[in-house]
C-alpha cells in the first residue's frame, strides 16, 4: 500500500466545517473513525476495525496528543487533528461530525502562556472569551560578541535578566491560573521553543498543571494584548492533512 500526503494546513473552526461541508457534496466517504490519543499509543482494536486504509494512515500519521479525526473518502483519507482530546473511539458510517462539533462546542477554558525574550502574555479563555489577562515587558540583552572577561560578566548578567523574566510570567501565571486551576482544561504555550522549554524547567507552579500542557506550540509574533484577544483563532484550530492511499 502506497501513501502519499498531498495536504497539510492548519484551518480555523469555521474553515474546517465550511471544507467538510464542501467536501460532502463533492465526494463519497465511506467512514469516519474518531480515535483517542490513548488509543493510538496503545493496543486499541480501532486501528484494525477502521478497515486497511485508514489502519496504514493511522501508522503512517502516529501519535497525537489530541487523537485523530480520519475520514475515507474514494482513493484519499482526510485526517484532522483537532486543538483539544477527541473523547472516545468511534467508527461510523459516512461523514459523521457530530462528536467533532461536541469537542468544539464544549468550550473548554484554557491557560495561554505567550513568551518571548523581553516580553510575556498570559491569559486564560472560555471558549473564545477572555476571562483573565496581564502582559508585561521586561528588558533582556541581546547576545554579547565581544571575547574575554567582559563577555563572561554579560552572559551573567543575561543570565540573570532571563531567570526574573521567567520568574515573572511564572508569578503572574500563577496570579492568573491559580483561581481558576480546578476548571482550567488545557494550558497552551506560544513563542519561542527554547525559551518556553527554559521556563517550564524553572516556574515549579507550571510543573503541577505538566498533565494540561498541550504540546503544540502557538504560533505568536509579540505576546501582548492584541495577542491575546486573537489568540483563540490559533488555539482552536485544526491540523488538516490528505493522504492518497495507493492499494
Amino acid at each position: 500500500m502506497e501513501i502519499s500526503q498531498t495536504k497539510d494546513i492548519r484551518l480555523s473552526r469555521s474553515a474546517l466545517f465550511g471544507h467538510l461541508s464542501a467536501r460532502e457534496d463533492d465526494s463519497w466517504t465511506e467512514r469516519t473513525v474518531y480515535i483517542t490519543s490513548e488509543s493510538l499509543q496503545g493496543k486499541s482494536a480501532t486501528p484494525v476495525l477502521s478497515g486497511p486504509a485508514i489502519e496504514a494512515v493511522i501508522k503512517h500519521v502516529g501519535t497525537s496528543d489530541t487523537g485523530l479525526v480520519l475520514f475515507r473518502r474514494e482513493e484519499e483519507v482526510e485526517v484532522v487533528e483537532p486543538p483539544v482530546p477527541v473523547p472516545m473511539d468511534a467508527i461510523l458510517e459516512d461523514q459523521d461530525l457530530l462528536l467533532l462539533e461536541d469537542i468544539f462546542d464544549d468550550a473548554p477554558t484554557v491557560g495561554v502562556v505567550l513568551l518571548r525574550l523581553g516580553r510575556f502574555a498570559v491569559g486564560v479563555l472560555e471558549g473564545e472569551t477572555l476571562l483573565a489577562t496581564k502582559t508585561e515587558g521586561r528588558y533582556v540583552k541581546n547576545r554579547h560578541k565581544a571575547g574575554g572577561s567582559s563577555q563572561r560578566r554579560f552572559e551573567r548578567s543575561r543570565e540573570r535578566l532571563v531567570r526574573e523574566l521567567y520568574d515573572k510570567t511564572c508569578e503572574v501565571a500563577r496570579d492568573i491560573f491559580e483561581p481558576r486551576q480546578s476548571s482550567i482544561n488545557h494550558v497552551f504555550l506560544g513563542g519561542e521553543r527554547h525559551i518556553l522549554n527554559g521556563f517550564r524547567k524553572r516556574c515549579g507552579f507550571l510543573k503541577m498543571m505538566d498533565e494540561r500542557i498541550m504540546k503544540r506550540i502557538l504560533e505568536v509574533g509579540e505576546p501582548n494584548q492584541s495577542a491575546l484577544e486573537s489568540i483563540h483563532k490559533e488555539v482552536f484550530s485544526s491540523r488538516l492533512r490528505t493522504f492518497r492511499v495507493s492499494i
